[in-house]
């Protein structure tokens, strides 16, 4: 059963794939991109209607904060999950943008639990 599109804008490869693996165990379709320019592609380009975005808040080329503001003004039933390893300020900016929900993602040294993070994720956007 296919829940929905999900995308992953994040500058590390790891964070996509663990994250990919969870969610395609739990039926849905993901896309990845490595920068903000590649996700804002994803987004002009092929027009797709995606219902959850989980956006790294410090990517290259088009910041997070950029496309969290592009992907609010435009949204259809799309949940926005703002992501960094930065202080919760950061990620209350983030939601000021449009954002739904801000989540600490872990430092680079400590390994992701991939399955618990998605969990808190879906928590905060009432998706439990």
């Amino acid at each position: 059963m296919r829940q929905g599109l999900v995308l992953i804008a994040d500058d590390d490869p790891s964070f996509i794939a663990e994250l990919t693996k969870i969610l395609v165990e739990r039926g849905y379709l993901v896309l990845g991109a490595k920068d903000g320019q590649a996700a804002a592609d994803l987004l002009n380009k092929h027009q797709l209607r995606f219902s959850l975005a989980i956006i790294d808040v410090f990517m290259p080329l088009i910041g997070g904060f950029e496309l969290i503001r592009r992907l609010a003004e435009n949204r259809v039933n799309l949940k926005i999950i703002a992501v960094s390893e930065g202080r919760q300020k950061v990620l209350d900016a983030a939601i000021l943008l449009g954002a739904d929900a801000g989540i600490k993602k872990p430092p680079a040294n400590v390994p992701l639990d991939a399955k618990q993070w998605l969990d808190e994720v879906f928590r905060q956007i009432g998706l439990s």
